[in-house]
């Protein structure tokens, strides 16, 4: 099967765009100084991930012109095609539609973090999909997984803020 990275890769791109617009958003309305911080430093970071996928579909993209792209052979039957078209239906992954309407309706610095770390633990799920259906030999694997590791330490110092506040 065939498949469109480009896609995936604007997928990812839009997460990280997204997050950034929230954390943005969230540390506006947030007046703990501590939340403040990690919510500007989680800016920086989506933002640099977010350079980092334009690299990867800039990658990918001078590859395909070279021969078609293939994804991992365990994503190669029809029930993962359906699932990959959920996926890009954003019916799997629902953090790809802005946050900017989200967090108007958060009322708390806690609920702004509980939302959040749900918003990292989406993140790594999709990053995973992406390490997974380029395959093992993938030249842009070691840094999706790169990614990964770094988006779990979000989710554990999302979760230490907000051991800190309550």
């Amino acid at each position: 099967m065939n498949f469109n990275t480009d896609e995936l890769m604007e997928m990812a791109i839009q997460i990280e765009k997204n997050g950034k617009e929230y954390y943005a958003l969230m540390m506006e309305k947030s007046e703990n100084p501590e939340i403040r911080q990690v919510f500007e430093y989680l800016g920086r970071e989506e933002q640099s991930h977010l350079e980092n996928f334009v690299k990867i579909r800039e990658k990918l993209a001078a590859s395909q012109s070279e021969k078609q792209f293939e994804i991992a052979d365990e994503y190669n039957t029809p029930e993962m095609f359906n699932y990959l078209n959920a996926m890009f239906d954003g019916r799997v992954f629902p953090n790809l539609n802005s946050h900017a309407e989200i967090a108007g309706e958060i009322k708390s610095d806690e609920q702004a973090i509980y939302h959040a770390i749900g918003f990292e633990k989406d993140t790594v799920l999709f990053f995973q999909e992406i390490s997974n259906i380029l395959g093992p030999t993938d030249p842009n694997r070691g840094l999706v997984e790169e990614l990964i590791r770094q988006e779990k330490i979000h989710i554990a110092r999302l979760y230490t803020l907000l051991g800190n506040i309550k």
